[in-house]
């Protein structure tokens, strides 16, 4: 049953143990989303922003280190297995933080370790402290891990705003270059009678939120892509290949425009994503007024949560929800992706408050992809079976795998 999203809006959930800081995910009004959405507007229009070479430059970074890793040692032949998430990590969090700072200088790689150490710390804890977010009576039982969370939160937010602080005052060009470049233009444009500058400090907190859905989201994505290609070698990685010889070939770079060239290749990016439940439940939100919802009378103020589950399992919907099958998102002749049943798929929400990130999170992952696929054959370690089972926090992870990695069959010739 589909409703206006008018009828709710996010939650500031006062049990939160974060609530001493500002977050575009939980704000009540939607100015902050409009400036997210403009600044990342800016930031994924190539006209205006190099974020396809970027997010290029660093998937084949992530392909070389993963050929790297797997290079058989000593006198053996056989190639090793490794575990790709850090790997995937480091590439996808370098865009978000260049793309949010600009280009590393003396210090960030040490500055931008640490903080996602802090994220680390915080999602390790996270499953006690989202209980306490649901029955905050367990609040007093649980004191360490909210502890925890909230001293790591605390030094992420000091180490995010001291970086802010040094990049303002080192200058902002006219034409941002950056994501606080762009925040601080919309600060002196929109904010009047800002006088203890907690407006702006409020707007430039959008960067923690695109550094910590960055690492969360995409980095998870493209690990569960990986592992559906070694576990489904003939459905994603022969079939995807056989498109990319059709289309760009071996030595192009992937392109935004180029997605609608290859439809088989988007649409196993909708497959892996519904079949994985990346998304599994949403952020809270609250009822902005008394709704009834199938008959069920949901009071105004009631936290809700959406069951993006739902969206993608349900067998009224898919017929064979449990069956990977890509071909389910393409039109009848596999011509097109057949954007009807894409919208069916709700894993980026709906109406004003969908994911802000939906565009550039979609736009690296098919990049990173089809880089993947040109240059890398992923395959399961000799005698085991690759497990397709997750473990949900804030997003659905892959369980814990390795792959063997080797140069793709017709990479003879690198871009």
């Amino acid at each position: 049953m589909m409703l206006s999203c008018r009828v709710f809006q996010l939650t500031a959930n006062p049990f939160r143990p974060t609530s001493e800081f500002s977050c575009l995910a939980y704000t009540d009004g939607d100015n902050d989303v409009k400036v997210a959405l403009r600044v990342l507007g800016t930031f994924t229009d190539i006209t205006k922003y190099p974020i396809e070479a970027l997010i290029h430059h660093h998937a084949v970074a992530l392909a070389d280190r993963l050929l790297r890793d797997s290079t058989p040692t000593g006198a053996g032949r056989t190639r090793r297995a490794v575990d790709p998430y850090s790997a995937i990590e480091s590439a996808l969090v370098a865009i978000m933080f260049e793309v949010c700072f600009g280009a590393a200088g003396d210090g960030d790689r040490l500055l931008y370790a640490e903080i996602m150490q802090m994220l680390h710390d915080m999602r390790a804890v996270l499953p006690t402290v989202q209980s306490i977010d649901m029955m905050p009576w367990l609040a007093p039982f649980l004191r360490g891990p909210l502890q925890r969370y909230t001293t790591s939160l605390r030094r992420s937010h000091q180490l995010t705003r001291a970086k802010i602080d040094a990049v303002v005052s080192s200058g902002v060009p006219d034409t941002p270059t950056c994501v606080v470049h762009a925040l601080h233009h919309a600060c002196l444009a929109k904010l009047v009678n800002d006088v203890d500058g907690a407006q702006c400090a409020r707007i430039m907190t959008i960067v923690e939120d695109l550094v910590g859905a960055d690492s969360e989201t995409v980095v998870h994505f493209v690990h569960w892509v990986i592992l559906y290609a070694a576990k489904y070698p003939d459905i994603v990685q022969e079939r995807v290949r056989d498109e990319i010889a059709r289309t760009i070939g071996w030595t192009s770079t992937p392109v935004a425009a180029d997605r609608g060239r290859m439809p088989y290749t988007e649409a196993c990016l909708w497959e892996i994503m519904r079949h994985g439940c990346l998304t599994a439940m949403s952020i809270p939100h609250s009822a902005l007024s008394d709704v009834v919802i199938a008959g069920y009378r949901v009071p105004a103020g009631t936290t809700v949560f959406v069951n993006l589950y739902s969206t993608g399992w349900d067998p009224d919907v898919w017929g064979d929800p449990a069956t990977f099958r890509p071909e389910r998102f393409l039109k009848p002749d596999g011509s097109q992706v057949d954007r009807e049943v894409v919208k069916q798929f709700m894993c980026f929400g709906t109406g004003r408050r969908r994911c802000p990130g939906a565009q550039l999170g979609t736009l690296q992952t098919f990049i990173f992809f089809v880089v993947l696929m040109q240059r890398c054959a992923f395959s399961a370690p000799h005698g085991r079976e690759l497990s397709i089972d997750g473990k949900f926090v804030m997003t659905n992870r892959a369980n814990d795998y390795e792959v063997v990695v080797q140069a793709a069959a017709n990479d003879g010739v690198t871009n």
